[in-house]
């Protein structure tokens, strides 16, 4: 049962604590503005999410991974916070499953120059989060609705079982264009233009599944393999060497395959068929993982909408212009990684789209539309 609705002034409201959220709302404070982050999981972070390989080691990624030297934002941000990243481990040979055969291939993995972070890629969003000031940050807080209002923007949320309703001057949409469209009511109704583009636009990773196996070591480095394996048979897709950066236990990712049938099947299934696939790949050691996790993506309903199962058939190389533009004279703006103009979807583009949307806030979102 909801109860009646409590309200709240705020200065701007940053709809999604994923990193462009909380790039957005580290910027604005920053700026001396007074900011709210509503988040609806229990957890910072998005579409970054790590947990533990064993009880007691080091955090590996199951959502979203890689940064790259050439991506400027990321780079950026990572010396801000005194996060260093450090390169995915590539040395060895590449194994290529097709037609019921490795083939063991070159010497260069390809998965050279990817970079990682230690604890996760969460890691970035984990520390702009508590660095942010006391009472910024609200967990477990569903928004339903934004309403157009005399001065700013009035925004609906569920907490708890009440209503609370909170007043700003602004809000940033943080959260994947897909899923504000799905999971959001705009009053007034937002322009065709942009509500077309909000359902065209691909959820980065909504589609995907990610199976993490860990061993005691990395014994596939001592037999010549980077760990980077790419497989037409399956269950998983393409495999990395996920292994933390101290060297210790050894861990693989892999992506399970888009359609494949067992992703409809029980837990104990999947581990069965991706620990006899590493075992084809690596060897009689890999049959012998001292744990198995994974997450899929699908099942994250603040994440991912009904519409984002299927993969993608094609990704943009950035958002059009109707994600970028503020509305409603100027009070409700958008970020997340759909909405970059470079590196779409990847971390990179979910920084440069929340600093876009701080900066539109700050200059009174001076360009408008609708």
């Amino acid at each position: 049962m909801v109860n009646r609705p409590m309200s709240e002034n705020s200065g701007v409201v940053v709809i999604g604590a994923g990193l462009s959220g909380l790039v957005a709302a580290r910027r604005l404070v920053a700026a001396g503005q007074p900011v709210r982050v509503l988040e609806a999981r229990d957890l910072v972070g998005g579409r970054t999410r790590a947990v533990a390989a064993v009880p007691g080691a080091g955090l590996v990624d199951v959502g979203a991974t890689w940064g790259w030297a050439h991506h400027p934002y990321l780079m950026a941000l990572a010396r801000e916070l005194s996060i260093a990243p450090f390169e995915q481990y590539s040395a060895g040979h590449l194994a290529y499953e097709t037609g019921g055969t490795v083939h063991r291939l070159g010497q260069a993995s390809g998965s050279a120059g990817y970079l990682r972070f230690g604890g996760g890629a969460a890691v970035v969003a984990q520390t702009v989060a508590a660095a942010l000031p006391a009472g910024t940050m609200q967990l477990n807080t569903r928004v339903t609705q934004l309403r157009q209002v005399a001065g700013g923007v009035e925004v609906e949320a569920e907490e708890g079982g009440q209503l609370r309703t909170y007043h700003a001057a602004a809000v940033v949409v943080a959260l994947p264009p897909r899923l504000a469209a799905h999971s959001l009511r705009f009053e007034p109704e937002l322009p065709a233009a942009v509500r077309a583009a909000q359902q065209a636009m691909p959820t980065w990773m909504s589609h995907a599944m990610k199976s993490v196996i860990t061993y005691e070591t990395p014994f596939w480095r001592g037999q010549g393999w980077s760990g980077f394996a790419v497989s037409q048979l399956g269950p998983l897709t393409e495999i990395h060497d996920a292994t933390p950066p101290e060297g210790e236990p050894g861990v693989l990712f892999g992506f399970f395959a888009g359609p494949h049938p067992l992703r409809s099947a029980v837990p104990a299934a999947r581990e069965t068929a991706v620990t006899a696939q590493l075992t084809r790949l690596f060897g009689p050691p890999a049959a012998r993982p001292l744990a198995y996790q994974e997450l899929d993506w699908t099942r994250e309903p603040f994440t991912s909408t009904p519409a984002d199962a299927a993969p993608p058939l094609s990704v943009p190389l950035q958002a059009p212009v109707e994600l970028a533009t503020p509305l409603w004279q100027g009070r409700l703006l958008w970020a997340g990684a759909e909405t970059a103009t470079g590196e779409w979807g990847r971390l990179d583009g979910a920084i440069e789209a929340g600093e876009r949307a701080a900066r539109q806030v700050l200059a009174g979102a001076a360009v408008t539309q609708g």
